[in-house]
C-alpha cells in the first residue's frame, strides 16, 4: 500500500484544524434558528391539535351545551391542525442513489487507501462507498427519525469522472476534504435541515385537497363563504411566517455550510498539503464541461443507435481537443507551481461579481485558496495517475458506462469507431484554431438584418490575392479575447447595478479602482462603448471575409457565387430564427415566473401571460409556415443526414393559446420550441460548417487558378422572414412590483412587512383561540375575610373586598 498512498506534509502548523470562532458562532446560530423553526411548528400544531380537542370534548362530553360559534372554532382549529401535521406524513428519511456500490473485496486497494486516510483525519470510515459517474466526490446519510438523534452511519460517493481528471495527490486531497464532513459533529444540523425543509415545503408549497377545499368553500353562499375566506387568511399567514423562519434557517445553514467547507478543506491541507486541493479544484470547470459534452456525445450516438464503450476516454479525448479549438494548453491543467515563495503563488482570481454569498453553500474557490495557504503547508504532489487505486481501471470504466445508459438495448461501438465520430464532431471547420476563434460561440451574422448586408463592395481581381491572403490575421484573436473580457466585464457589472450579484467584501474594484454604485451606469456605458467598438472591427472582418470569397467566386463563375450566398443566406435564417425564438421562449418564462410568483394569478396578469404567449406561437408558427420556402443544396442534406428541410420539423398541430387552454398549452410548449430549436441549431452549425468548407475551397481555386466544376445548386430561404438583431431581445421584468414582492417577501422591508402582518394575524388567532369556549366568571368578595372558591376543580381565593376574576370553560 505504501508506493500507492502519497506521504503527507512533513510539519503541519498546531491547531491547523480546529474549529474557528467563525465556525462556532455559525453553528450556534443554525441550532438556534433550527430550534426556533421546529419549536414554532410543533407549538402551532399542538395548539390548533389542542383547540379542537377542547372544544370537541366540551360539547360533546358529560354536561357539554351545542354552541354553534364553538362548533365552528372547532372545526377550524382541527382543519388547522390537519393542514400543519399532514407534512410529517410525507418526510422521506432515505437518501435516494442508484449508483454501483462497491465492496472491499473487489476494490482492496481502494478501500485501503480510504480507511487510512479517514483514521489519519480521526474520522469514522466509510460506511458503504459508491462509484457514480458524476465528476464528484461526497458524503451522504440514510435519515431515519432515530438518526435525528443518533448520528447516522455516512456513506462515501467517488465520481469517476472526477478520479479520470485528477492525480493521485489531488485525488488524496479530494476525500481528505471529504472525511473532514466525516468528522464534524455540525453535520447533525443537515440533518435536521433537511427534515425541516420538507416540512416548510409542505407548510409552504404544497397546494392539496385542503387547498381545493378552501377554494370550493369560499365560492359558496355569502353567509358560508367567509369561513372560507378567513380560514384562508389564517392559512397565509401560517405560510409566510413558516416561509420567513426557514429562510432564517437556510442562511444560518448555509453560512455553517461555508465555515463547514473552510474547515473540512483545512483537514485536507493538514494531510496533503495547501497545493493538492487546490489544484483539483482548479480542474473541476473544465472536467464539468468536457462531462456534458461527453454526456451530450453519447446521447447523440445512442441516438443514432451507436453505444458508447468508454465514456471516460470519450471525456479526455474531449478535454485534449478542448486546448486545440480554445488554442489554451493549459486548458484543465495546473500551471506549474513556482520554485519560490509558493504561499504567495494563486491559481485562482477574484472575480468581480459573486452570486450573493447568503444563499451560497460553498465559498468562492479564490476565498478556499487563501484559506488553505494563509498557514502555508509544504507538500509535494503526486502526479500519478488516481486509477492507479482501482483494480482492473478499464472493466470498472465499460461497467460504469453501461450502467449510465442500463435499460437500453443498443450495443456498444468499438473505441476506435467513437473516436472517429467524436474527432468528426470536434473537427468541425468553425472549430479551427487557424479562424482565430472567430466562430466560437459568437455569430458572424447576427448584426445584419438581411442577407445581403453580410457583403461589402467588391474586391477587384487584382486586389483580391492579397485580401484573401490578410484573412484571419493573428490580431483577430487578440479582437475576440478582448470582447469576450469585456463582455464579461460588462455582464458581472450589470449583475452589480441590478443587485443580483455582490462584489467580494462589498467592495467593486474595476481596472484596478474601487468604484462606487453610483458610478455603475456611467461606467458600463464607457464599458458599452468598448464593446461596440472591439465588436464593430470583428464584424468588418466577417463582412470582407465573406465579400473576398464572393468575389473569388464571381471571377470562377459557374454557380460559385451563388452557392456561397445560399449557404450564407441559410446561415443567416437559421441563427436568427434560432435567437428569435430562443428570446421569445425566454420572455414567456419570464412573464410565468412574474405572474406565478405569488401563487395566484389574476385576470390582467392572465392576459399579459396570454398574449406572450400568443407572441411565442406567432415566431414559432413562422418556421413551420416558412417551411416549404427553404430548399436545402445536396451538400446541406447530405451533412445534416436528411432528405430535406421539412424531414427536420415535424407536423405543426399546436393550437394558438388562449384563456380557455393556456394550462395544457404551457405543459407542451417547451417541447415544441425545443423541437424547433434543435432543427435550427443543427441547420446553423451545417450552413456555417459548409460555408467555411466552400469559402476555402474557393480561396484556393482563385489562388491556383483552377477552373472548377460546376457548384451545387443553392440554398434558398425565405426572402422575407422575423429576425433579432442585437440589443433588440424583448425586456425582460427584473424586479416584482410591490405586492408581489410582500406577498414574496422578495427584499428587506417586504420580508419584514410581511412577517409583520403574519405574526400578528397568527397571534390574534392563538389570542382568540384560548378564548373560544370558555367565559369570565367576576365574584365580589364584599366579607371582612378570604374566601376560597372553586370553579372547574380549581382553587380560587376572593380577597375581603376584592373582586375575583376566572376564566372557566362554558361547557
Amino acid at each position: 500500500m505504501e508506493h500507492v498512498y502519497p506521504p503527507g506534509p512533513a510539519t503541519v502548523p498546531p491547531n491547523l484544524t480546529a474549529a474557528t470562532a467563525a465556525y462556532k458562532r455559525h453553528a450556534w446560530l443554525a441550532m438556534l434558528g433550527l430550534a426556533a423553526f421546529i419549536a414554532s411548528y410543533f407549538a402551532l400544531s399542538a395548539f390548533f391539535a389542542w383547540t379542537a380537542w377542547r372544544l370537541f370534548s366540551g360539547m360533546l362530553g358529560d354536561g357539554g351545551n351545542f354552541d354553534l360559534w364553538g362548533f365552528i372554532a372547532a372545526i377550524g382549529a382541527g382543519f388547522l391542525a390537519v393542514f400543519m401535521l399532514k407534512a410529517l406524513v410525507f418526510i422521506q428519511h432515505r437518501y435516494e442513489i442508484d449508483d454501483i456500490e462497491i465492496t472491499r473485496a473487489e476494490q482492496p486497494r481502494l478501500f485501503e487507501f480510504i480507511d487510512r486516510l479517514a483514521d489519519e483525519a480521526r474520522a469514522p470510515r466509510a460506511h458503504k462507498v459508491f462509484l457514480s459517474p458524476r465528476v464528484n466526490a461526497a458524503v451522504f446519510y440514510d435519515l431515519s427519525l432515530l438518526n435525528l438523534i443518533v448520528p447516522s452511519k455516512k456513506n462515501l460517493e467517488i465520481g469517476l469522472g472526477l478520479v479520470n481528471v485528477v492525480t493521485l495527490g489531488e485525488f488524496k486531497a479530494v476525500l481528505a476534504h471529504e472525511f473532514g464532513h466525516f468528522a464534524q459533529r455540525s453535520m447533525a444540523v443537515g440533518r435536521w435541515v433537511y427534515i425541516a425543509r420538507q416540512i416548510a415545503g409542505h407548510v409552504v408549497s404544497r397546494r392539496d385537497a385542503l387547498d381545493k377545499f378552501l377554494k370550493q368553500l369560499s365560492r359558496l353562499d355569502l353567509r358560508i363563504a367567509w369561513i372560507g375566506w378567513l380560514l384562508s387568511i389564517i392559512v397565509w399567514s401560517i405560510r409566510s411566517m413558516m416561509d420567513v423562519l426557514f429562510r432564517m434557517v437556510l442562511l444560518a445553514e448555509r453560512a455553517l455550510s461555508r465555515q463547514m467547507e473552510f474547515q473540512a478543506d483545512l483537514v485536507a491541507v493538514s494531510l496533503t498539503g495547501s497545493d493538492a486541493l487546490i489544484h483539483a479544484l482548479h480542474k473541476l470547470n473544465a472536467a464539468d464541461d468536457a462531462w456534458d459534452k461527453t454526456m451530450d456525445f453519447a446521447n447523440a450516438e445512442y441516438g443514432k443507435k451507436r453505444g458508447v464503450k468508454d465514456l471516460f476516454a470519450v471525456q479526455t479525448r474531449i478535454l485534449s481537443r478542448m486546448r486545440e479549438i480554445l488554442n489554451q494548453p493549459s486548458y484543465g491543467v495546473v500551471p506549474p507551481l513556482p520554485a519560490t515563495a509558493r504561499e504567495t503563488h494563486r491559481v485562482f482570481k477574484t472575480e468581480l461579481a459573486q452570486p450573493p454569498r447568503m444563499w451560497a453553500t460553498h465559498p468562492p474557490s479564490a476565498d478556499r485558496e487563501s484559506n488553505a495557504k494563509q498557514r502555508y503547508v509544504a507538500a509535494e504532489v503526486d502526479d500519478r495517475s488516481a486509477w492507479q487505486l482501482f483494480q482492473d481501471p478499464q472493466a470498472l470504466k465499460d461497467q460504469m458506462s453501461a450502467h449510465v445508459f442500463r435499460g437500453t438495448e443498443i450495443e456498444a461501438t468499438l473505441p476506435d469507431k467513437t473516436f472517429e465520430q467524436l474527432d468528426k464532431e470536434y473537427g468541425r471547420a468553425f472549430l479551427n484554431p487557424g479562424y482565430r476563434g472567430a466562430y466560437l460561440n459568437r455569430s458572424p451574422v447576427r448584426h445584419a438584418d438581411a442577407a445581403a448586408a453580410l457583403y461589402g463592395p467588391p474586391v477587384s481581381p487584382a486586389e483580391l490575392p492579397a485580401v484573401l491572403d490578410s484573412l484571419y490575421p493573428p490580431s483577430l484573436s487578440k479582437d475576440v479575447e478582448q470582447l469576450n473580457e469585456k463582455l464579461e466585464e460588462k455582464h458581472a457589472l450589470e449583475a452589480l447595478r441590478d443587485s443580483q450579484a455582490q462584489a467580494p467584501g462589498g467592495i467593486i474594484q474595476h481596472q484596478g479602482r474601487p468604484v462606487g454604485r453610483a458610478e455603475l451606469p456611467r461606467v458600463i456605458a464607457a464599458l458599452d462603448r468598448d464593446v461596440s467598438g472591439v465588436r464593430s472591427r470583428i464584424e468588418a472582418h466577417d463582412r470582407i471575409c465573406r465579400t473576398a470569397h464572393l468575389s473569388a467566386a464571381r471571377v470562377l463563375q459557374k454557380g460559385w457565387p451563388q452557392y456561397l450566398q445560399g449557404l450564407a443566406a441559410a446561415l443567416h435564417y437559421a441563427d436568427h430564427c434560432e435567437a428569435n425564438l430562443r428570446d421569445v421562449h425566454g420572455y414567456v418564462c419570464n412573464i410565468y415566473s412574474v405572474v406565478t410568483a405569488d401563487g395566484r394569478v389574476s385576470s390582467k396578469e392572465l392576459a399579459r401571460l396570454v398574449d406572450g404567449c400568443q407572441q411565442l406561437f406567432r415566431v414559432l408558427q413562422a418556421v413551420y409556415t416558412d417551411m416549404p420556402q427553404v430548399t436545402l443544396d445536396r451538400t446541406l442534406t447530405r451533412r445534416l443526414e436528411v432528405e430535406n428541410w421539412a424531414a427536420m420539423l415535424e407536423a405543426f398541430q399546436l393550437p394558438p393559446p388562449n384563456r380557455e387552454n393556456i394550462g395544457q398549452w404551457l405543459e407542451v410548449i417547451d417541447g415544441w420550441v425545443g423541437a424547433a430549436r434543435h432543427s435550427l441549431s443543427r441547420l446553423r452549425t451545417a450552413a456555417l460548417e459548409q460555408l467555411l468548407l466552400a469559402e476555402s475551397q474557393v480561396a484556393k481555386f482563385a489562388r491556383d487558378k483552377v477552373q472548377p466544376a460546376e457548384a451545387p445548386p443553392a440554398t434558398a430561404v425565405p426572402l422575407q422572414f422575423l429576425t433579432l438583431m442585437p440589443g433588440k431581445e424583448r425586456p425582460r421584468q427584473k424586479r416584482l412590483d410591490w405586492w408581489d414582492r410582500f406577498q414574496t417577501a422578495d427584499g428587506v422591508v417586504p420580508a419584514i412587512a410581511r412577517s409583520v402582518v403574519a405574526v400578528g394575524i397568527v397571534g390574534s388567532v392563538v389570542a382568540l383561540g384560548a378564548q373560544v369556549g370558555t367565559s369570565s366568571l367576576t365574584i365580589y368578595n364584599a366579607l371582612a375575610s378570604p374566601v376560597v372558591v372553586w370553579l372547574d376543580g380549581e382553587r380560587f381565593v376572593a380577597e375581603p373586598m376584592q373582586p375575583l376574576t376566572a376564566t372557566v370553560s362554558q361547557s
